[in-house]
């Protein structure tokens, strides 16, 4: 018999506040956190982090030194471990980490470019070019919490957390760790909403509404879980929050709408062969991602109505990371994510709760 999978911690940063008290607040009372973004971080509707603090977690002198997905991150993560009960330090090749981001290391690089590109060499900072890397967010996960198992970075568009999720499910299935800490975060900066806007890729007024294909909502922030063995987490007297029942993707052989919403219903088909309490969606208002989920709805006809977090907190929100702390605070037992990407594998993940 295999072994369960099970989260045993979770830490948010979400635009709505931080910690899971703020984000089942806004969950609970489905109000989306949109505003005007602040001008550092560009201009047009967004759902940004405005409230957040690392103040107390992050030393000051290594604050400065990050961009805003690393500190989102960060500070995350510190939730997650407390919420889990455990001392990462203590768990040493045995934890491992596993990041997945849209847009990490972007912000850094921005910044880095625009000085050169005005004055010349002269003008980069030495200071700005580690974090130009995505996998700089692991580095520092890893020296903050004493991690010291392996660590993985995902670049898996909108699926980048269930990526991450995936290769953490892997690693404990095949006895290599009895932790692993999955991450996923995002951050704005100007570059990026200024093509989005461009694009049209994101909404020019009032709110994202799935399935009008009129544009996504800008979002930031990160999501962090522990995942341990069962057995590892009774063991230490653990709370269980919930038991993953598989995360999967299928990858469809054309880039055809109808084609990758066929395979995402066959991948929520086969993890979940029974009809789930809830079910939450990955889709936003994204006119590529609304063709791949929306079908669905008259497919899966026994299923619940499916819920929407991307329309609270914003399409970046952690690359998919949003979803699955949706499904968290989500009342159901039984509760389906289905996370449609705009590349290629569409992903489904399935939690069940004690």
């Amino acid at each position: 018999m295999r072994q369960e999978l099970v989260i045993t911690g979770m830490g948010l940063v979400l635009p709505c506040g931080t910690g899971i008290k703020a984000a089942r607040a806004s969950w609970e009372s489905a109000t989306p956190c949109f505003a005007p973004l602040p001008a550092n971080l560009g201009s047009g509707l967004g759902a940004a982090c405005t409230s957040f603090s690392a103040n107390g977690i992050i030393p000051p002198m290594q604050s400065r030194r990050l961009d805003r997905p690393s500190r989102f991150a960060w500070v995350a993560a510190h939730q997650a471990f407390q919420d889990a009960g455990v001392d990462p330090a203590h768990l040493g090749l045995r934890l491992g980490v596993a990041v997945g981001t849209m847009t990490g290391g972007d912000e850094a690089t921005e910044g880095f470019l625009r000085p050169y590109l005005a004055k010349g060499p002269e003008g980069a900072s030495p200071m700005l070019f580690p974090n130009c890397v995505a996998v700089s967010i692991s580095g520092y996960l890893s020296t903050a919490f004493g991690l010291r198992g392996p660590s993985v970075t995902q670049l898996a568009r909108e699926g980048s957390t269930l990526a991450a999720l995936e290769q953490a499910q892997r690693w404990l299935r095949m006895g290599f760790l009895e932790s692993v800490l999955v991450v996923g975060t995002d951050g704005l900066f100007p570059l990026l909403t200024e093509l989005l806007q461009r694009t049209q890729l994101s909404v020019r007024d009032g709110l994202p509404v799935v399935g009008s294909r009129r544009g996504l909502l800008p979002g930031e922030g990160a999501q962090a879980f522990l995942l341990e063995t069962r057995d590892g987490a009774e063991a230490r007297g653990g709370r269980i929050r919930a038991v993953l029942r598989g995360v999967t993707a299928l990858a469809p052989a054309t880039r055809r709408p109808a084609e990758r919403s066929r395979v995402l219903a066959e991948t929520a088909a086969c993890i979940t062969p029974s009809v789930p309490d809830a079910w939450i969606g990955g889709s936003s208002g994204h006119r590529v991602l609304d063709e791949v989920e929306a079908p669905l709805l008259p497919m899966l006809k026994r299923w619940p109505q499916p819920k929407y977090p991307k329309t609270l907190w914003g399409e970046f929100c952690g690359s998919g990371g949003q979803l699955l702390a949706a499904a968290l605070l989500e009342p159901g037992r039984r509760v389906l994510v289905t996370a449609p990407t705009s590349y290629g594998p569409q992903y489904a993940a399935v939690l069940e709760k004690p």
